[in-house]
């Protein structure tokens, strides 16, 4: 296939483009003012090899750990750079350097590659920087029990954004049906598939796209199982290890991490709630801290453990359990234990030696809040990388920025303001002032011939204010024809901003909302190579690229 291609990367800034926390910003511009709630500046070399060396040297069940790999990254297509790698995590010098995302219908939003995409690039550097193995890894989270946040997807039609939703599962009463990840597809797949393949418009790439889809995304296919073989086919040769944390034998390695919350789950939440107040001071706390940071699976959902008085209740039923019972629960069946927002980046990091993770800004706000809890745990922190942020332009969408002089950061404010902005610009004239000073002349022009009319014949008058009143009308009319040709201008502005930010802000940011799916049906898979090739490793500001 004919590769994409591009006109180049342009960068605009976090702050103007009023879409993200300023926690995030700041973190990205400002590091010093942050420093104290992270693990170190991601942007510092030294600070990168310090953290691999405490990742490495941090004792963990290595073997165990890359025969796990072994056996679940065969499920979606082990290659030979793959197998490598997981390979060379049994090696104590390696790291490795992970990121992660909720197993979304179709791999979600364009943030998913974005983010592996500077993962594997982060990959490489650190490998350069430190001579150490540094391996990829992309973390599969299913573990959450929200099926509404993973069962949607959203294409452009045209200069519309167009939703596609799984609805195959009915949920229960109570809104749970356990471990989203472990969820299988029913036939109604099928169904959004075909929507999907009528959506996309008819191009040289659409089979290609469709069978990869097709391929993992069949009835009895897990969430967890479709995304992961999807994810593989997208970045066929980068070498990247899967993780899938529901996992018995990744449970049993992270048992001690749950252990000490059932154990020691006051001190977590008041060191939680410390640097909170901390960071609310300046900014703003991301995760509101629970009495515990553990989930049970049971009857077949995934409930969070309260504590009482008389032990721990899980929410929205009557059962307790005495902290001696759920610890022999936790030495016989681990498996039954998720983590919560909190615990779950600490699991990661007690099964795998991070050096740095690659996050997203809701992510980077949540990692401020985890430093205390991680000393608490006795695991290093990884260094947190921000993930490229980019909107991609097309052509269409390129011309109307380039008309009036715009980039993608002017359309993160109100519409309206914009058109009133960009009309005021275009207009070569003021209508209304235009034609008001006009008239004042015309009516002069009638005031000054009245006095000698009134010496010739004072009946003239009458006939001269006759002809002002109809030289008036006449005027109104012509001034109402200027005034509709300006409006079609004017409509023609507007259908215009209105393409440009149904492209760029569907609902909200572009990377939030639209499918990479959409690209590749339009410009074919090697446009993730151009995304690889173009995308700046330098992430404190949105980037840009126009194709």
């Amino acid at each position: 296939m004919t590769p994409s291609t591009t006109t180049g990367l342009r960068r605009v800034s976090y702050a103007s483009m009023q879409a993200f926390p300023a926690l995030f910003t700041t973190y990205g511009t400002d590091f010093a003012r942050v420093a104290p709630f992270y693990a170190g500046d991601w942007q510092d070399p030294t600070a990168r090899a310090d953290a691999a060396q405490q990742a490495a040297q941090h004792t963990r069940d290595r073997n165990t750990l890359a025969d796990v790999l072994l056996a679940q990254n065969k499920r979606w297509g082990l290659d030979e750079a793959t197998r490598a790698h997981i390979e060379a995590l049994r090696d104590p010098a390696s790291v490795a350097v992970v990121t992660g995302q909720q197993v979304g219908l179709f791999t979600g939003p364009l943030y998913t590659p974005l983010k592996t995409i500077t993962a594997l690039h982060v990959t490489r550097q650190l490998a350069e920087e430190t001579g150490r193995p540094v391996v990829p890894v992309f973390w599969l989270e299913g573990g959450d029990h929200d099926l509404d946040e993973v069962t949607g997807m959203n294409v452009l039609r045209g200069n519309d954004m167009a939703s596609l939703r799984y609805t195959g599962h009915v949920l229960p009463d109570d809104g749970n049906l356990g471990s989203v990840g472990r969820l299988a597809f029913t036939e109604q797949i099928t169904e959004v598939l075909d929507a999907l393949e009528d959506l996309l418009p008819p191009s040289d790439f659409r089979p290609e796209v469709m069978d990869l889809l097709r391929s993992a995304y069949q009835p009895g296919a897990t969430f967890t199982d479709a995304f992961a073989q999807t994810m593989r086919g997208l970045f066929p040769d980068a070498g990247l290890v899967f993780i899938d944390p529901d996992d018995a034998a990744l449970k049993r390695l992270a048992a001690p991490l749950f252990k000490r919350e059932i154990e020691d789950h006051a001190t977590s939440f008041q060191r939680l709630q410390d640097v909170s107040e901390a960071l609310d001071e300046d900014f703003h706390a991301q995760v509101r801290p629970r009495s515990t940071n553990l989930f049970i699976l049971e009857d077949g959902g995934r409930y969070p453990l309260d504590t009482t008085d008389e032990g721990f209740a899980v929410r929205g039923t009557n059962r307790v359990y005495a902290q001696q019972a759920l610890l022999a629960m936790l030495d016989a069946e681990p498996e039954r234990f998720s983590p919560n927002v909190v615990l779950r980046p600490l699991m990661q990091d007690v099964l795998l030696p991070t050096a740095a993770y690659i996050g997203g800004p809701g992510e980077i706000s949540y990692f401020a809040q985890f430093k205390p809890i991680y000393e608490w745990a006795g695991v290093p922190m990884p260094l947190i990388y921000p993930r490229a942020s980019l909107s991609l332009v097309e052509g269409k969408v390129q011309k109307v920025l380039d008309r009036y002089g715009l980039d993608v950061d002017a359309f993160a404010q109100d519409l309206d303001q914009l058109f009133q902005r960009v009309v005021k610009q275009e207009m070569s004239v003021d209508v209304d002032a235009l034609f008001k000073d006009a008239a004042k002349h015309l009516h002069q022009a009638i005031n000054e011939i009245k006095p000698p009319l009134e010496q010739v014949d004072r009946t003239l008058i009458k006939a001269a204010e006759a002809t002002r009143a109809a030289f008036m009308k006449e005027w109104g009319q012509f001034k109402g024809r200027v005034v509709k040709a300006e409006k079609r201008n004017q409509e023609v502005v507007l259908g215009q901003l209105e393409k440009a930010q149904a492209n760029l802000f569907p609902s909200g940011l572009q990377e939030r909302a639209i499918s990479i799916f959409y690209f590749l049906n339009k410009y074919g898979p090697s446009l993730l190579r151009t995304l690889e090739e173009n995308l700046d490793l330098d992430t404190s500001a949105h980037q840009v690229l126009e194709l």
